[in-house]
């Protein structure tokens, strides 16, 4: 089982959210299946930390909450994968480059807590969960 963390779900492991404990609860129900990994983007060493900055919680924070996670290389294809994606209307361009990253891994579940990254991830028929 692989899931896909956007940044909107990594965050909520970090700022404690009203999503924060069933997705943590979620998550260790996943890791613990076999094959279980939680896995996201080389996008969200930046993101993470950038929000780091914005919210108030420290970069040691950040540092451990991504050791705790399988971190995506993307390759050049996604990035051009991720720019053909439809559908392409509200779609923003960190967005499109998670979730061609995690087609790209064919994950089995795609967290996200952004409704337009949702609708997209949704409309091209992905398995969307959002833990509440």
């Amino acid at each position: 089982m692989i899931v896909y963390l956007d940044s909107s779900a990594v965050g909520k492991l970090l700022v404690d959210e009203d999503e924060s404990d069933a997705l943590v609860a979620h998550l260790d129900l996943r890791a613990r299946e076999p094959g279980g990994i939680v896995a996201s983007s080389t996008l969200l060493e930046t993101e993470l930390r950038r929000m780091a900055h914005r919210v108030g919680f420290s970069q040691q924070a950040a540092t451990g909450v991504l050791r705790r996670l399988t971190i995506v290389d993307m390759e050049r294809e996604t990035f051009h994968e991720a720019g053909l994606m439809l559908p392409a209307s509200n779609l923003r361009s960190l967005d499109a480059l998670h979730i061609a990253t995690a087609e790209h891994i064919t994950a089995d579940e795609f967290i996200s807590y952004d409704s337009r990254q949702i609708d997209s991830a949704v409309a091209r028929g992905m398995n969307v969960v959002v833990p509440r």
